[in-house]
């Protein structure tokens, strides 16, 4: 499999982990995020530890974090957990969103390196055995990179195009093919848990870090079960979410829309003042009436852009936790 790597380094410890090699072997945790997949995470689980487990050079632990799934999600990762000791299961109190799983599972994760996959086996398993390879020869960060993004419409790869255009062009990074199926050494998982931010983009936080990684190019397969929770709408809101908290241009687009929207309103001043000197102006309200659609419409798109990022300090002042995990069922009392 072609391999594209950037800006490899030794591993100060050699790659592995901290631990004597002699005494014990390094732990890799898998960070699953699931969400209303009942009828298919027990054997989608099964096929990502048997691909994960291929070696033995190596301790595994799979924690699965149900973000609060309205089906029997939690349900099914208890009895795998019960089938599987190597499985520890985390269930939110309600729907938090998937960076929130991400988040919750890096801090559950004890392993020396931690790997972050989807639950539907869109992201292929089979890799994960190349992805330790490169862990142990000294890389930090592994990112598997979509060669080809499967099966999708012409609309949603035309707004993902344009998502990753903008979000290069307002933030400088590039995450075209990027996605949340990463491998990441446990130096990178503590500096990405003492980020003080509350919202949390996963793989663009990864990208903005720059460690020392490489790349793994897949395809994107057909999902295993279930259908996908992400409307078009959960969509736009994710993406402009994910864009406003890496920059701050929308703000600064805001000097540029006022500037043309006086330029034009001074054009068509001169134009009204010009034909009214020569006593050819034409009565009416057609010239004012542009003027008030024109600055009125621009002054509520910048009121909007202003409070989008007003609601986003409004969040982090709060300072509420990302997620709530559902405690454990409580005996009852005499």
């Amino acid at each position: 499999m072609p391999l594209i790597t950037s800006h490899i380094t030794s591993h100060p410890d050699g790659g592995v982990s901290s631990r004597d090699p002699m005494t014990s072997k390094p732990l890799v945790s898998l960070v699953v995020p699931v969400y209303n997949e009942a009828s298919s995470i027990a054997a989608n689980l099964t096929v990502i530890l048997d691909a994960a487990g291929a070696e033995d050079w190596y301790d595994l632990e799979l924690v699965a974090v149900d973000d609060g799934s309205a089906d029997a999600s939690a349900e099914q990762l208890e009895f795998a957990a019960l089938a599987d000791p190597r499985i520890r299961p985390i269930s939110f109190t309600r729907n938090f969103g998937k960076e929130a799983a991400v988040l919750a599972g890096l801090r559950e994760a004890r392993g020396d390196a931690v790997i972050v996959i989807d639950s539907d086996l869109q992201h292929p398993p089979a890799l994960i055995p190349q992805m330790l390879a490169l862990w142990r020869n000294g890389v930090y960060v592994v990112d598997a990179v979509k060669a080809s993004r499967g099966k999708e419409s012409f609309a949603q790869g035309l707004a993902a195009k344009a998502f990753y255009g903008l979000f290069q062009r307002f933030a400088n990074l590039n995450l075209r093919g990027h996605s949340d199926f990463k491998l990441l050494d446990r130096l990178v998982v503590d500096a990405y848990l003492a980020l003080p931010e509350r919202r949390h983009f996963f793989r663009g936080i990864i990208n903005w870090a720059n460690y020392p990684s490489a790349q793994l190019p897949f395809t994107v397969a057909e999902r295993a079960g279930g259908q996908t929770s992400w409307s078009k709408l959960k969509l736009a809101r994710y993406a402009i979410d994910n864009l406003t908290s890496f920059s701050s241009m929308p703000l600064r687009c805001i000097s540029w829309v006022g500037a043309g929207t006086l330029a034009l309103g001074l054009v068509v001043g001169v134009i009204s003042l010009v034909q009214k000197l020569r006593g050819v102006g034409v009565e009416g309200f057609t010239t004012v009436n542009l003027l008030i659609i024109i600055m009125g419409g621009a002054i509520m798109l910048s009121l909007g852009v202003i409070g989008h990022y007003v609601a986003r300090l409004y969040d982090e002042i709060k300072a509420r936790p990302v997620y709530l995990v559902k405690p454990a069922r409580k005996e009852p009392r005499e």
